[in-house]
């Protein structure tokens, strides 16, 4: 039965690897911040899974796994965890426009390492090598709610934000990234409770399944055919609706032509290429464009202009 969980991790992962190789293609075609926050995000929950895997196989597989090679693992799947975290209040921030976010972003890093550091200390988690058993104290206590606090903080900037995005093209790629996160939350809950009921954690029950992959497996089949919709050439027609919607923004001449090449598929950098500007002058315009229209990307934007809204 483990030998299957394996399986289906590794499946779960492949598909999360996937996924992440067209967002970063999409995020080299045209350095969106948020885009890169949220790559960043999902490539740490990533790494996560394949601790997570290679925790798993080692025990199965390896005769000679000891249990601090266990202790070992189970502090950098830690590390990952809480950076998980803290890179979602980051992309979130991001998102609300926050100019602190990166001081507030920091600041989270820091007391959730802090909260570590409790972990390891002798009134956290201490490792008792023979019979593989790590006892928790009231040291893991207070890092888990430390841990637990953050991660509210995030879900709750979540759902607030999801509300502001209800009705663009990118309600669909913030619902599927929240559904995974608050299923990941409550899976914490539980950890947390279980924590407080029964301080103790053993070599032996190691590598539990992980709820949260299903909806990141879904989430990353998501991801896959909405970047694979978005690399594909946008289909607008320069009609005279086209037109009215261009005068209707005040769009100038020269924004006209980004936003036709911006449909092709082309990147910033093909995009300065072909109108012999420099990079940062394509990234002005679109800045404009978007002010212009109320959008934030370039999905947003296709969005609206195939719309004619």
């Amino acid at each position: 039965m483990q030998h299957l969980q394996i399986a289906y991790d590794l499946l779960v992962i492949m598909i999360g690897l996937a996924a992440l190789a067209m967002a970063f293609s999409w995020l080299l075609r045209t350095r969106e911040a948020d885009l890169r926050n949220f790559c960043l995000l999902y490539a740490l929950f990533t790494a996560e899974l394949l601790i997570t895997l290679v925790q798993k196989y080692l025990f199965l597989n390896v005769a000679g796994y000891s249990a601090r090679s266990w202790y070992i693992l189970m502090g950098l799947r830690q590390l990952f965890d809480i950076s998980v975290v803290v890179a979602t209040i980051h992309f979130l921030l991001a998102a609300y426009g926050i100019g602190a976010r990166r001081p507030l972003a920091i600041a989270f890093f820091v007391l959730m390492l802090i909260a570590q550091a409790l972990v390891i200390s002798p009134i956290g988690a201490v490792l008792d090598a023979d019979s593989g058993i790590i006892h928790l104290g009231p040291g893991a206590e207070i890092s888990a709610g430390i841990y637990l606090a953050s991660f509210t903080f995030a879900i709750v900037l979540g759902w607030g934000w999801l509300g502001r995005v209800w009705k663009t093209d990118r309600r669909a790629f913030f619902l599927g990234l929240l559904i995974f996160a608050t299923v990941g939350y409550l899976e914490s809950i539980n950890s947390f409770t279980h924590v407080l009921r029964l301080p103790e954690s053993s070599q032996a029950a190691q590598g539990g399944f992980l709820f949260s992959s299903i909806p990141y497996a879904l989430y990353g089949i998501f991801l896959i055919v909405y970047f694979l919709r978005h690399f594909a050439p946008a289909s607008i027609q320069v009609d005279p609706l086209f037109e009215a919607f261009l005068g209707k923004y005040g769009i100038t001449g020269r924004e006209r032509e980004i936003i036709l090449m911006v449909a092709q598929g082309k990147s910033n950098v093909d995009i300065a290429r072909e109108l012999v500007v420099s990079l940062a002058t394509v990234k002005t315009h679109l800045h404009n464009i978007y002010g212009k229209i109320g959008v934030k990307s370039r999905y947003d934007l296709l969005a609206r202009v195939r719309s004619g809204q």
